[in-house]
């Protein structure tokens, strides 16, 4: 009696691997190793397509040439791929009578998944997009034509922004209210630096003027009517004004609809988030589909 309890407890533990479980599984990179019975190996596939998925971002936001940038945004789906792939490969190759492993339990599976999804995956992009790069959505059309809305955007946030450039600008919730910024998401918006720390800056109509100097401003963008606030004046008029130390000038490249410097003052160089450098996805409400032409375009 004793002999056949155990025999059909051994027998109760052999299950084969399927691989189009393992396949299915690997919806979390890695979980399709752990069912094919290759824990260590699912581990080090996971925490391998984190670092090359970040390392790829970070490629993105300086690679100037747009079909490598583009191969670079396929980077974190085509590792994907292959680790389930191999996990298909992985199951395929056990035997029949494969005996479950301690980890080989649905509850383990579960818990993995459940860990990597409140723990690992929040707490790298909360590292990683607060110090290295993040993805912006634009809700606004203050910097048309040369951001839209809908498009989401790669933010730098190893590089400072110059005179010129675009800029992730964050607000506290505090100094959001106190400001009435209606436009801005979250906190936070896209303008462009137009002067710096030292510089002196005039507007005089559609004309800006940075210590004297004209700028010539092909991504400005002008239209008859107005925001709904009224900023006439403000958009008309503004200066002579000397930037204050770490303190910057901004304006949304589209002039009649942009909250920015000439209402809100100087924006504090604590309060400058990274340099926008790409467009990396977009969506046309109108045309209700992708706007592919502007997947890794660079932002200038």
């Amino acid at each position: 009696m004793e002999n056949n309890a155990q025999t059909g407890n051994e027998t109760s533990q052999i299950k084969p691997r399927e691989p189009h479980i393992a396949l299915l599984m690997s919806v979390c990179p890695g979980l399709g190793q752990m069912y094919a019975g290759h824990l260590a190996r699912g581990i080090a596939l996971y925490v391998a397509l984190i670092i090359i998925s970040w390392l790829a971002a970070i490629a993105f936001m300086y690679v100037e040439n747009r079909i490598a940038s583009i191969l670079l945004l396929s980077v974190p789906f085509a590792g994907a791929l292959l680790i389930a792939l191999d996990a298909f490969r992985c199951a395929r190759k056990q035997p029949r009578n494969y005996r479950l492993a301690r980890f080989n339990r649905s509850w383990a599976y579960a818990g993995i998944f459940l860990l990597l999804l409140v723990t690992a995956n929040p707490l790298m992009d909360f590292f990683v997009g607060k110090n290295v790069v993040r993805a912006f959505y634009v809700t606004s059309a203050s910097m048309q034509p040369t951001i839209l809305a809908n498009d989401i955007l790669v933010i730098n946030k190893l590089a400072f922004p110059k005179n010129g450039d675009i800029a992730m600008i964050e607000y506290d919730r505090q100094a959001s209210k106190s400001t009435q910024l209606t436009n801005v998401m979250e906190d936070q918006m896209i303008r462009r630096i137009i002067a710096g720390p030292g510089d002196t800056l005039e507007i005089r109509s559609k004309d800006v003027f940075v210590n004297g100097e004209k700028l010539v401003e092909p991504y400005a963008h002008y239209s008859d009517q107005m925001n709904k606030i009224d900023m006439s004046d403000e958009m008309n008029k503004f200066g002579p004004k000397q930037v204050p130390a770490d303190n910057y000038f901004v304006l949304g490249d589209n002039r009649s609809f942009s909250m920015d410097s000439r209402v809100l003052g100087f924006i504090g160089k604590n309060r400058i988030g990274g340099k926008a450098t790409k467009v990396f996805w977009s969506w046309s409400l109108a045309q209700n589909a992708i706007q592919w032409d502007r997947t890794a375009k660079a932002l200038k």
